[in-house]
């Protein structure tokens, strides 16, 4: 059973992520069977995802809400009671000008340029817009929306959470 008021997230290694022996798997498959996991680790009922018309993915008729995220090397999920917005990316991955230009305001710093990324987009799935959310729309200084952001040498994440009493949580899986 899930508790109120956390958001359950897990971080995983694709390398981990053993499907078969059918070969190369989607990254959509990959991500969608690591929120199988984390379903089955919290005792929750795994539905048939549906999208929503802006490509969010949801459960019908659930008060299950949840989002994932990968990167070249990395899968992220959140799962809660409430909506929850997710993004994951390498460290290492440059932001050309054009794009920063077009989504994060030019910033110069590469470093600056994936944390931006990084949080602009989960709050953009938490609202359910995806890329049709303008980037240079979203000020985050004035997001009053409970996040949390963590980086390391391999990855920058952000988790935002449509409820303000938002805990985080992480989980650890076997894969």
């Amino acid at each position: 059973m899930i508790e109120q008021n956390i958001v359950y997230y897990v971080i995983v290694k694709k390398s981990d992520i053993k499907l078969g022996k059918n070969g190369k798997k989607s990254e959509t498959i990959k991500a969608r069977f690591v929120l199988k996991k984390m379903l089955d680790y919290l005792h929750l009922e795994n539905k048939e995802i549906f999208i929503s018309k802006y490509g969010k993915p949801y459960f019908k008729n659930s008060n299950i809400y949840f989002n994932y995220s990968h990167s070249k090397n990395y899968i992220a999920c959140a799962v809660s009671d409430y909506e929850v917005g997710i993004d994951i990316e390498q460290t290492n991955r440059i932001i050309n000008n054009l794009i920063s230009q077009k989504y994060l305001d030019n910033e110069i710093n590469n470093k600056k340029k994936i944390e931006k990324w990084v949080k602009k987009e989960a709050y953009s799935k938490l609202k359910g817009k995806g890329f049709l959310m303008k980037f240079q729309t979203i000020k985050l200084e004035n997001i009053k929306n409970k996040y949390i952001f963590f980086e390391n040498d391999n990855y920058m994440c952000c988790i935002f959470s449509d409820n303000a009493k938002s805990s985080f949580k992480k989980i650890f899986l076997d894969f």
